[in-house]
């Protein structure tokens, strides 16, 4: 079994697991990113968009409801499962498997595509730039929300405790942001924009225990173009 093979099975099993917890589950990395990432995106309607690794389809359902078609890959049968009943009634196409491994994506070239928490996962960075260049249309844009760089490079990365509280730990690469960017170029791909998100006021009000992260970066934001 080749590394990447390992990397997805463990996520997809770990996820699994996380799957029935997930929405509820006091993640502040997932809080942080509800909070930053969507006003990146926010504009796109009446748009065919891809999402890779849409998960519980938390950030789907927004897509949806904004007037867009959406495809919504991921590894995660049971992922998938949630999303299918938040996503009910919603033009929304869901495909269970890996983007890096050739799954069929239907519906392409996009006009734009997304990914939130996906890129510690991915250990060939510009092979995964590049097969999502080939599904999108020339010069549509590509929204990226990642745990910073710098909480990766001190160990944080994916985790939870499921229902019995064992810690469960997702397989992931500590890549830096120049690591990232060097990839983005060389599929073929431009950085438009990119942005440290740390935390703050919002997310401590979520939960007081967040106060820890004020100040401190959380999140790393990409907005790459065709």
């Amino acid at each position: 079994m080749t590394n990447h093979d390992q990397t997805i099975s463990t996520n997809e099993a770990g996820y699994d697991r996380w799957s029935r917890l997930y929405d509820a589950y006091p993640n502040p990395t997932v809080a942080a990113d509800d909070l930053a990432f969507p006003p990146f995106w926010a504009h796109l309607s009446g748009l065919n968009v891809l999402e890779i690794g849409c998960g519980t389809g938390r950030h789907t359902v927004k897509l949806a409801r904004a007037g867009n078609r959406v495809t919504g890959i991921d590894l995660s049968p049971g992922m998938l499962e949630q999303a299918r009943a938040k996503l009910a009634g919603y033009p929304v196409t869901l495909v269970q498997g890996d983007v890096m491994a050739g799954t069929d994506i239907p519906g392409g070239p996009f006009d734009a595509a997304m990914t939130a928490l996906v890129i510690e996962h991915i250990g060939n960075l510009t092979g995964f730039f590049t097969r999502v260049k080939a599904l999108l249309k020339p010069g549509a844009a590509f929204y990226i929300s990642e745990i910073h760089p710098d909480r990766t490079a001190a160990g944080t990365f994916a985790h939870f405790k499921d229902e019995h509280g064992q810690e469960v730990a997702l397989a992931g690469y500590p890549h830096s942001a120049a690591d990232v960017e060097d990839a983005v170029r060389t599929a073929g791909l431009m950085v438009e924009d990119s942005r440290d998100v740390p935390g703050n006021a919002a997310l401590a009000a979520l939960n007081p225990k967040w106060e820890r992260h004020q100040g401190k970066p959380m999140l790393k934001i990409w907005v790459l173009r065709g």
